[in-house]
């Protein structure tokens, strides 16, 4: 069992500054009061006194769902929704579901148990019944990650658009062998890879299964899909790549150029967010513009609306926007 005493191991509080976290008092940094809550709440520990004494009243503590924070999509994401969640005086604590849909249930049940006073779900392993109550309640809010099947409502980009759109540029620009990249699974119905096909078959071109490369996110994963590239014949290789973030895309021009490979005159690469760095790589990165800075403080807004009872913002589907640099 969690005690105080570990809550202090952890964070490097003394026990007596964690009693007075626990109990609201005003002498304590409001650095240390979000380092301890955090500590608290991953590490379940609320003793049961404390607990009745959150029951009765706000917590001012949002929590945001993200898959990794290794991902730089979602710490710029996070990053918008603490900035708009102190302003309005709410402090931000930041969870991880790692693929693990039992993290995922925790994390609803924090809420549930008033630990927290709203939850925005940037990732979602599995939609169910919760998820839906928690909504109509205002005390959730999803933003981000949307499956083909989900009627849920939310803060989101037309991923099926945005790619269908990216595709035909780089069709137009003459290339007809594309491969396409994704940090899941092979999923024929899944909205990004949904557009991706939609071009193709607009232009009556054909997909070659092998140029599906799944699993891969990060830049590791784009220079392994460079290597896997690389052992096909010259002749069957891709002309043009999309990437589904910017950190895969990196990836992959990095090892481009590691293997003399010259970008876009032999292969073309699209990105996916738009993010910094897709501007000071060499060359620099065709990618999707989505607005992660909007998204952010949108969905923050429209939460802290819902649980102050008041009229949330009004909103529509985001804008994207075709960055065309120097890799296409």
């Amino acid at each position: 069992m969690v005690t105080i005493k570990d809550v202090a191991e952890r964070t490097g509080y003394a026990i007596k500054t964690i009693s007075r976290v626990m109990n609201d008092e005003p002498n304590v940094s409001q650095k240390a009061k979000t380092i301890i809550r955090q500590a608290m709440l991953e590490m379940d520990y609320y003793p049961n006194s404390v607990a009745q004494q959150m029951r009765g009243k706000a917590t001012k503590m949002i929590g945001v769902v993200i898959s990794y924070i290794t991902n730089p999509f979602f710490a710029y994401l996070v990053d918008a929704i603490e900035e708009t969640a102190n302003q309005k005086g709410y402090q931000v604590v930041v969870f991880q579901t790692k693929d693990k849909p039992k993290n995922q249930m925790r994390f609803l049940e924090m809420l549930k148990s008033k630990q927290l006073d709203g939850l925005i779900l940037a990732y979602i392993e599995e939609e169910n019944d919760d998820i839906t109550d928690l909504i109509e309640t205002g005390k959730v809010v999803v933003c981000n990650h949307r499956s083909p099947y989900s009627k849920l409502p939310g803060v989101f980009i037309d991923e099926k658009k945005a790619t269908y759109e990216a595709i035909t540029f780089l069709i137009a620009q003459g290339y007809r062998k594309i491969a396409y990249c994704s940090g899941g699974k092979y999923d024929p119905n899944n909205l990004r890879f949904a557009g991706f096909i939609q071009a193709l078959k607009a232009h009556q071109i054909p997909f070659d299964d092998t140029y599906h490369f799944e699993h891969k996110w990060d830049v590791f994963g784009g220079q392994q899909i460079v290597r896997e590239m690389m052992k096909m014949s010259e002749v069957d290789r891709p002309q043009a790549i999309f990437a589904n973030g910017d950190l895969l895309a990196s990836g992959i021009l990095s090892e481009c150029l590691t293997q003399g490979i010259k970008v876009p005159e032999t292969l073309a690469i699209m990105g996916f967010d738009d993010q910094p760095v897709a501007q000071i790589l060499t060359p620099k990165l065709t990618t999707v513009q989505q607005p992660i800075k909007k998204m952010g403080e949108l969905s923050t807004e429209i939460l802290i609306a819902n649980l102050r009872g008041e009229t949330p913002p009004d909103y529509e589907v985001l804008a994207t926007m075709l960055m065309i640099r120097e890799t296409t």
